[in-house]
């Protein structure tokens, strides 16, 4: 355990050692956001002439600005999809609800970096190799969180339910799983962008802890999301771990126990 998630750990409560635990997939087990960010400096570095500094950083936030004006954002916010996400995913495999983005993005990604190659100056017809580098930089793999497979390992050996709450479109958050090579631990995996509904609609909570064969009380939910995993949690009596990573406790909860890093939770899982 680091010494910011034994503080953490000193100053929580130890929780009843639960008989199931629903984990988060994205910056809980694996490196999503930070991940994002380098694909679109890796993806600007394929056109000549252009700081990829300044072009990865117009494109983000021009992806950020086109997805919010975009006519599927309020879906988007239910089921958890990030714009970056939407830059890379091709939803196939997707729920009914996510037929018309699916058509959308398509011309989404050119859009993005033309106005991106546009705002520095540069010739827009580097456009389109752009958008393929940065899906290839995202494909390629994300980063595991050190340690997080070992606590699924140590988990599924002391004999609990593992479950996968997970919002994003399908294809990409079922790569990612993949990626993470443990997908074989989960007893029940539930992604937004398949069920149609995410975190934190209890709805969600509701799919995965039948998954597992489990309630409420009986589980923890393991995430870094303060809205979507603990306070989702929170809604349908489920106690939670939040995974700061540095940040402040927006606000003490009697059912919520804090660590720096997943792996920290270990000892608060009895394992």
């Amino acid at each position: 355990m680091t010494e910011a998630g034994r503080r953490s750990h000193e100053i929580q409560s130890l929780i009843p050692v639960p008989r199931a635990v629903i984990f988060d997939l994205d910056d809980t087990l694996i490196v999503e956001e930070a991940t994002a960010m380098a694909a679109f400096r890796a993806a600007a570095e394929v056109v000549s002439g252009v700081d990829p500094a300044v072009l990865g950083d117009a494109a983000r936030e021009t992806a950020r600005q086109l997805w919010r004006q975009s006519p599927h954002l309020a879906m988007g916010r239910e089921l958890g999809i990030a714009s970056w996400e939407a830059m890379w995913a091709s939803f196939e495999g997707g729920h009914p609800r996510l037929d018309d983005v699916a058509v959308w993005v398509r011309s989404y990604r050119l859009a993005v970096w033309e106005q991106a190659l546009e705002r520095c100056g540069a010739d827009i017809s580097a456009a389109p190799d752009a958008a393929d580098a940065y899906i290839r930089s995202q494909r390629s793999g994300h980063p595991v969180i050190p340690g997080a497979v070992e606590l699924l390992r140590g988990l599924r050996d002391a004999g609990r339910r593992i479950g996968l709450l997970t919002n994003g479109p399908p294809d990409i958050q079922r790569l990612k799983l993949s990626q993470l090579g443990a997908a074989d631990l989960f007893d029940s995996v539930v992604i937004s962008g398949e069920s149609g509904v995410g975190k934190p609609d209890p709805h969600a909570f509701a799919l995965v802890l039948s998954g597992i064969g489990a309630v409420a009380p009986d589980a923890v939910m393991i995430g870094d999301s303060w809205t979507r995993d603990v306070e989702g949690a929170a809604r349908v009596g489920m106690r939670s771990i939040w995974v700061s990573n540095g940040r402040p406790l927006p606000q003490p909860l009697p059912s919520v126990s804090v660590v720096e890093t997943t792996p920290d939770a270990a000892e608060l899982l009895g394992c």
